[in-house]
């Protein structure tokens, strides 16, 4: 008996601990919820999923189950889940404008949003947002008060757009542009002043892409290596297309050779992919050639969806069915892409166009039926685009 009495109690302890150890989701309904909050004067946890999101279930195993992460919503807030799609859930989704999974909204008695995050994340972010619900500096209602008021210091506004974008984005773009006017070069060089660059940086030659360029060596002391990494590939990617539009061979060059000396295989594929279009801009039909067929036995053999969107791309430039030299090339890498990957609606449908293109009806027809069956795992609206590509290979 003594031994049993043990092992009973050695079991309720660890269903305890195993308690403890992941986010308790108390089943109330939003009433309940609210005047439980106010009793206990804590913020209500709303998890707001729905039974098909792959996100909401990777943090339901992989985030709500750390210790620490547990710990502290479970001592700090009164926890609740709510399908979105299903009873009251529906109501709550609607109240509060709930349009991606999963999103979390914290809330008072009154049923206020106090603060809102959303998406899949790690740990560590997941608790700190717990945390900054929590703080009056990140609550909603206080950040709108100070805003109204007149508030309009740069690190006050950078707080506000980085809670607000989560919940008004007309409120979001208004603090933007205040923020604009007010941020100084010495609050640009600081750490929140890189909290700016990686928001507001969006392309080389506007305000903060220069102030980035002109001070690497500062932000890339302060900053996340791979934050650094970042931005600067963001940027320049962005002006690549503009080098290629512009014909500007020096900075294209100079741009192309960063991602061809890095040691990641995807940044030499995008390297590829950028002497491509600079070729089909500004090179002849034999240059193109020989680029993509080289690259086709080469560094794209296996990049099914990159040689299918070369050919794409080329096959009908600018609305006009291309050069005959060049057509016959985007069907070779359009075959390719297919046989590669056959079970793609896009190679299928791409090689499809082409193939009619070149009258090549018998295998036009069979990429296009293949690209009708695959259509039926997409839209209405590919299904349609599909019944109109087998309705052109027919009539060839």
């Amino acid at each position: 008996m003594k031994k049993l009495l043990l092992t009973s109690l050695a079991f309720v302890q660890s269903v305890i601990l195993l308690a403890q150890e992941h986010i308790q989701f108390q089943k109330l309904t939003f009433s309940e919820a609210k005047e439980l909050a106010k009793k206990e004067n804590k913020l209500i946890f709303l998890d707001g999923f729905t039974s098909w999101c792959a996100p909401c279930k990777w943090m339901e195993g992989n985030v709500f189950s750390q210790p620490e992460v547990a710990e502290y919503f479970n001592s700090k807030f009164i926890n609740t889940k709510f399908d979105c799609e299903v009873g009251e859930g529906v109501d709550i989704a609607k109240k509060y404008q709930i349009k991606s999974f999963p999103t979390y909204l914290f809330l008072d008695g009154q049923g206020t949003l106090i603060y809102r995050t959303q998406s899949r994340m790690e740990a560590d972010l997941f608790l700190k947002q717990a945390q900054q619900a929590n703080d009056p500096n990140y609550q909603i209602p206080n950040l709108r008060r100070q805003y109204d008021q007149g508030t309009r210091e740069s690190n006050f506004l950078l707080r506000y757009i980085k809670v607000m974008e989560q919940t008004d984005n007309k409120a979001t773009d208004n603090a933007k542009k205040a923020l604009d006017s007010v941020a100084s070069d010495e609050f640009l060089r600081s750490p929140n002043g890189w909290e700016t660059i990686k928001m507001m940086a969006q392309r080389l030659d506007d305000r903060y892409g220069k102030f980035f360029e002109s001070n690497k060596a500062y932000f890339k002391s302060i900053a996340l290596a791979t934050e650094f990494e970042n931005k600067e590939i963001q940027l320049l990617r962005y002006a690549m297309y503009g080098y290629i539009r512009d014909n500007k061979a020096d900075e294209f060059r100079k741009g192309l050779a960063y991602f061809e000396q890095s040691n990641k295989p995807e940044h030499k594929i995008e390297a590829a992919m950028y002497q491509v279009e600079w070729v089909a801009a500004h090179g002849t039909e034999n240059e193109f050639v020989s680029l993509t067929d080289n690259l086709r036995k080469g560094l794209l053999k296996d990049e099914d969806e990159k040689l299918s969107f070369i050919a794409r791309r080329n096959a009908n430039a600018k609305g006009d069915v291309a050069k005959p030299a060049i057509l016959k090339q985007c069907y070779i890498l359009a075959k390719q892409a297919a046989e590669l990957n056959p079970s793609s609606y896009s190679n299928q449908g791409t090689l499809a166009d082409i193939c009619i293109a070149l009258k090549k009806k018998k295998e036009a027809i069979k990429a296009a039926e293949a690209a009708r069956g695959l259509a039926e795992l997409e839209t209405s609206k590919i299904i349609k685009l599909a019944d109109a590509l087998l309705e052109r290979a027919k009539a060839l």
